[in-house]
């Protein structure tokens, strides 16, 4: 079951990094819809991390290294807006 939540750890954070490299490509003129979308999806799959993590038998490491990773994002998000 450890290994289950590591491995869906290690897949939302894929997926992060996924849709913020997605994000920078939706900055461009006349894609307001895509970014949109792509800025509700990122804080799904944040807050989706979150109470995973929060939840799961990991250890001082690994924990301490998944609430860097969603505070290091969850800033990104806050950084992020939609052009005006």
């Amino acid at each position: 079951m450890q290994d289950d939540i590591r491995h869906d750890i290690i897949n939302l954070e894929n997926d992060i990094l996924q849709i913020e490299d997605s994000i920078i490509e939706f900055l461009r003129p006349n894609n307001d819809q895509e970014l949109k979308k792509a800025l509700h999806e990122l804080k799904s799959e944040l807050k989706h991390l979150s109470i995973l993590a929060n939840g799961a038998p990991l250890d001082k490491t690994e924990a301490r290294k998944t609430m860097d990773f969603l505070r290091t994002h969850y800033d990104h998000l806050q950084e992020l807006s939609l052009p005006a």
